[in-house]
């Protein structure tokens, strides 16, 4: 079937043309044909009516004893008939004659066997039998007769009427009347011609007519066709005329009712979506959809942002070549093969090549795209979670361990005392000595545990208070707290720093911090090597560092170095007596100004300790994130 996408009004104008056309042909014809019986009728009556008029005066010459013919075809002449008994031949063909030019009409008179008496145009004696002729039959029968035919004699369409001719009540012959039937077929070729210019003039006017018809039924029609395409398009502002006949006013008022009714749908469409879109794209977590063949079918910005990948460019892509992660990808075909929730976790590299933690969980989506099924993820980084979960279990660890030490060493000797050891003066002052120094150290990790969790609900609150104030103060008070100890060792401690360098701080967080730094370099400095704390500043920050001649750091255990209880050498530490917190202190302090500390450090060279100050602070930062990166 062809797809015939003509304007509506080339359908309907065709047709109307073609109807109108059709029925004024119709109309034509039968009015040729009934013009032609009308005019044949008209004829015959007028040949009956002369023929009657002529009955009385052809009886009355109509011999008593009609001419013959003997078998032979001769005529035989019959006798003279007596006075009063009937005319003569020769009259009655003269009469013939006669009245036929004077009626214009072919008259003739036929005798009871066939044989014809007179003719008012041809000699009755070249002329064949008649009594074959339909009308001469009827009329010889004692009816009127007519018939319309082909004329040999005359060579042209003649119509002839009959009728008898009676004497005492007998048929003694048949007059018979004729006339041409050209002057019909003119008068018929005429009125024809009227009716085809007639049919012309009809025809333009049916042209017209049908057009502007066509045009009537398709105008309604085209203008919903325009609104029906208006509203497919979304533009449901404007409405359908309701005009026309009943059944397209009906129809207008449906479409305008429809379309108010799509209006407010969509709308009620859109507002979801764009509710939707917008939690979408908010959500914390990665959301991912598939399709039923794993191709990627949206991913929002904080799943793209997990997985660093370009949500746009994938789109589309199968999952195993947008996301090169196997255990995501055997989430996603678990997901499509289940009729249940499946919940994975899997890990990936980030930019930084750290190890990320990620849960997934998802579920079959029975139409996601048209005609298909699909799954959707959402995936959740807990990295977080793990890193808090390892650093709780290493800090109870770390803290069990750290406490045991000294606890262990002060009920040791406390027991050795109780046993005896009370009785030996010299032992007993030294091991007294020892469960004082276990007892210090004890405290000194209860207090820096104090410390932490101080600066850890510090760090939860809005802001930590601080106070545009010198440096120079701050950092000659670290050093007075540090400076009988770096005595004892023979380290000078010399502070480089300009008079009028200020900074937005909180002097005891950032003292405690410089005490920390300073007594770091303290223990693991040679001794006599001098340490040094400078300060300078930039547009953006300002920089304290704390310098020593120290062994050094190795470059691997730089990333580590700030994490609580993490020594480089544990024998060391151990004999120094320090808690293992100090630079995990000194980290938390510095987040809580909005800074950082770091350390440049290699083996043998020294260590310079460097805390970044903001000259504008940030929000301080949440203890769970500071225990994070911790």
């Amino acid at each position: 079937m062809t797809n015939d996408r003509r304007p509506l009004i080339w359908h309907l104008y065709p047709a109307l043309l073609l109807v109108a056309l059709l029925a004024l042909l119709a109309v034509s014809w039968l009015a040729v044909t009934s013009v032609r019986g009308f005019y044949v009728q008209q004829v015959e009556e007028d040949l009956a009516a002369r023929a009657y008029l002529l009955q009385a005066k052809i009886v009355e010459l109509l011999p008593v004893a009609a001419q013959s013919r003997d078998q032979a075809g001769a005529a035989v002449v019959p006798p003279p008939p007596a006075v009063g008994a009937g005319g003569t031949l020769a009259a009655l063909r003269a009469y013939c004659r006669e009245a036929g030019r004077g009626a214009g009409t072919r008259i003739t008179v036929v005798a009871p066997d066939g044989l014809v008496l007179a003719d008012s145009e041809q000699s009755p004696e070249e002329m064949e039998n008649h009594g074959g002729r339909p009308e001469i039959i009827a009329a010889l029968a004692g009816n009127q007769g007519s018939d319309m035919r082909f004329s040999a004699s005359v060579l042209y369409d003649t119509m002839y009427v009959a009728i008898p001719l009676q004497r005492d009540g007998a048929v003694v012959g048949v007059l018979r009347t004729a006339i041409p039937l050209t002057a019909v077929d003119e008068a018929l070729a005429e009125i024809q011609r009227r009716l085809a210019a007639s049919g012309l003039l009809i025809a333009l006017l049916v042209v017209v007519a049908a057009w502007f018809v066509a045009r009537r039924l398709s105008r309604p029609l085209e203008e919903m066709r325009a609104g029906a395409e208006r509203f497919a398009a979304g533009d449901f502002a404007g409405r359908i005329a309701e005009q026309g006949a009943a059944e397209l006013a009906a129809l207008a008022r449906a479409m305008n009712r429809m379309a108010g009714q799509l209006d407010r749908r969509l709308k009620t469409i859109d507002n979801q979506r764009n509710q939707l879109q917008a939690v979408f794209c908010s959500m914390a977590d990665g959301v991912l959809t598939v399709d039923e063949q794993e191709r990627v079918v949206e991913l929002n910005q904080a799943g793209a942002e997990l997985l660093a990948v370009d949500a746009e460019k994938i789109r589309g892509q199968n999952i195993r070549v947008a996301l090169r992660n196997s255990g995501l990808q055997q989430l996603v075909s678990q997901v499509l093969r289940a009729g249940e929730p499946v919940e994975g976790e899997f890990t990936l590299l980030d930019q930084r090549g750290r190890e990320l933690f990620c849960r997934a969980r998802g579920a079959r989506l029975a139409e996601l795209t048209d005609g298909g099924s699909g799954a959707v993820l959402v995936i959740s980084d807990v990295t977080r979670l793990r890193r808090l979960e390892n650093l709780r279990r290493d800090f109870v660890a770390n803290v069990s361990h750290e406490l045991k030490t000294p606890i262990t060493s002060i009920e040791g000797f406390a027991e050795t005392l109780l046993d005896g050891a009370l009785e030996e003066p010299d032992e007993a002052r030294r091991f007294t000595a020892i469960i004082l120094q276990q007892s210090r150290r004890l405290h000194a990790i209860v207090e820096d545990l104090l410390a932490l969790s101080r600066l850890e609900q510090e760090g939860g609150r809005p802001a930590v208070p601080l106070q545009e104030l010198p440096l120079l103060e701050t950092i000659r008070a670290a050093v007075q707290i540090c400076a009988h100890r770096a005595r004892e060792r023979g380290m000078p401690v010399a502070i480089e720093s300009p008079e009028n360098l200020r900074a937005p701080i909180n002097p005891a967080l950032l003292e405690q911090a410089v005490v920390n730094l300073v007594d770091n370099a303290v223990k693991y400095a040679p001794e006599g090597s001098p340490i040094t704390i400078g300060a300078e500043e930039d547009a953006a920050e300002v920089r304290i560092m704390v310098r020593d001649q120290g062994p050094g750091i190795p470059a691997a255990a730089l990333p580590r170095l700030f994490e609580r209880f993490y020594r480089v050498d544990k024998g060391r530490s151990a004999r120094m007596g320090g808690t293992g917190l100090g630079l995990a202190i000194v980290k938390h302090i510095a987040q809580a100004h909005g800074g950082r500390v770091d350390v440049t450090s290699q083996p043998g060279q020294g260590s310079v300790f460097t805390l970044h100050l903001p000259k504008k602070p940030a929000v301080s930062r949440s203890p769970n994130e500071t225990l994070t990166e911790g």
